[in-house]
C-alpha cells in the first residue's frame, strides 16, 4: 500500500513536471514508522522500491522526447551498495538518471542521500518489451547515438570498489 500511494503522489507531482528536467529526476522520501524494518533502520528492499518510483519518473518526464514507446520495462539486473543506514524519520533523497544504454538495454544508476552523505547507491539493467519482444533502445530514443554500456559496467566495478572502501568494508 505504500508503494501504491507514493507512486500516485509521484505520477501527480509529475504533471507540472518539465521535461527539461526529466534526464535527472529526484525525488525525497520520508522514513515513516512503516518504512522501518525489524533491526530500526530502512530496509533493503524499500530502496528498490524508490528505484522503481525514479524509473516510472524519469520514463514519464522524457516520454514526449520518444520516438516510440518503450512499452513495458522488465528489470534483467539489480545491483546495490549499502553504505550506511538510514533512521526513522530521516529525509532521503534519490536521484535516478540513465547511464548508458546499448543495444538491448537501458542502465540507470539511482543514488540515495540523507543531507550530503551517500547512504546507498544502486544499478538497474533494464529491458523494453513491446508485444513480448525484447526491442532495442535505439527504436525508443529519438535518434541519439548510443552511449557505450561497457565503460559504463566497467566504472561500475570500479566504483563497488571504492564505495566498499568508504563504508569500511573489504
Amino acid at each position: 500500500m505504500n508503494l501504491f500511494i507514493r507512486f500516485f503522489w509521484c505520477w501527480l507531482s509529475g504533471l507540472g513536471l518539465r521535461h527539461d528536467d526529466a534526464a535527472a529526476p529526484e525525488l525525497s522520501f520520508r522514513i515513516w514508522p512503516h518504512d522501518m524494518g525489524w533491526r530500526l533502520h530502512l530496509p533493503n528492499f524499500r530502496f528498490l522500491s524508490y528505484m522503481e518510483l525514479g524509473r516510472f519518473r524519469y520514463w514519464y518526464g522524457v516520454k514526449r522526447r520518444l520516438q516510440t514507446s518503450p512499452g513495458t520495462r522488465l528489470i534483467a539486473a539489480q545491483d546495490m551498495v549499502y553504505i550506511r543506514p538510514v533512521a526513522f524519520l530521516a529525509k532521503l533523497d534519490m536521484t535516478t538518471r540513465m547511464v548508458a544504454r546499448d543495444r538491448k538495454y537501458v542502465y540507470f544508476q539511482h543514488d540515495f542521500f540523507v543531507g550530503k552523505t551517500l547512504v546507498a547507491t544502486g544499478m538497474v539493467k533494464e529491458a523494453c518489451v513491446v508485444q513480448g519482444s525484447v526491442i532495442s533502445p535505439d527504436e525508443v530514443f529519438c535518434g541519439e547515438a548510443p552511449q557505450d554500456a561497457a565503460q559504463v559496467v566497467e566504472a561500475w566495478a570500479q566504483m563497488h570498489t571504492a564505495l566498499r572502501g568508504i563504508s569500511g568494508r573489504r
